[in-house]
């Protein structure tokens, strides 16, 4: 994505996160957007600059405008659940894959390059993943991965005014399972001592 025309103040964090690192720290120091009265944001880079706030969807989008400045492909792994889906800005360092994210729950922040594939990246997430909603942590939501390339897209992300485009594609994406077919009953929740296969 050529000629972007960046603010001084969005030049001065490009520049200041140059690693992954930098810009978990950045995306740490800014508030989660809880999209106060249920409107749904999708804002890129510039809009998190300007609110200070970001959700996951938003902070992956900002990794991948900050670190693509610096020569890392702008890859997003949308995490899928029975509850609440995870986006995180994935990268590779010395043939290991890391992320940086931002959520609700700090145990779904980024992770250190040190996982051979995504799938054992993802995995990572899955003892923590748990249902938002109950806040039951027995109830493990995670259901499978997917990865997207934003260079797919000729729209501008990283300064556009909504990001909602890129949304809707993540819901026609198709996704890997974590386990395979027969394996169902990974996906539980616990009731009463009992184990059910979540449906």
């Amino acid at each position: 994505m050529r000629n972007l025309k960046f603010t001084k103040e969005e030049l001065s964090i490009i520049q200041e996160c140059d690693t992954p690192e930098k810009v978990q720290d950045f995306l740490d120091s800014v508030e989660y957007n809880f999209e106060e009265g249920g409107v749904n944001t999708w804002r890129p880079f510039r809009a998190v600059v300007k609110h200070r706030k970001a959700h996951c969807f938003e902070a992956a989008m900002s990794a991948a405008a900050i670190l693509s400045q610096h020569g890392f492909p702008p890859l997003v792994v949308c995490i899928e659940a029975r509850d609440i889906d995870h986006n995180i800005f994935v990268f590779w360092q010395d043939g290991k894959v890391g992320s940086v994210a931002k959520s609700r729950q700090v145990e779904l922040h980024g992770r250190p390059p040190i996982f051979e594939t995504y799938r054992d990246l993802v995995m990572s997430y899955y003892p923590d993943y748990y249902n938002w909603f109950t806040q039951d942590k027995n109830d493990i939501t995670l259901r499978g991965y997917a990865l997207v390339d934003l260079r797919i897209f000729s729209q501008n992300w990283i300064t556009a005014r909504s990001l909602s485009f890129i949304e809707r594609h993540l819901y026609r994406v198709p996704y890997r399972k974590i386990f395979p077919e027969d394996k169902d009953l990974f996906y539980y929740s616990q009731r009463d001592g009992k184990t059910i296969p979540a449906k």
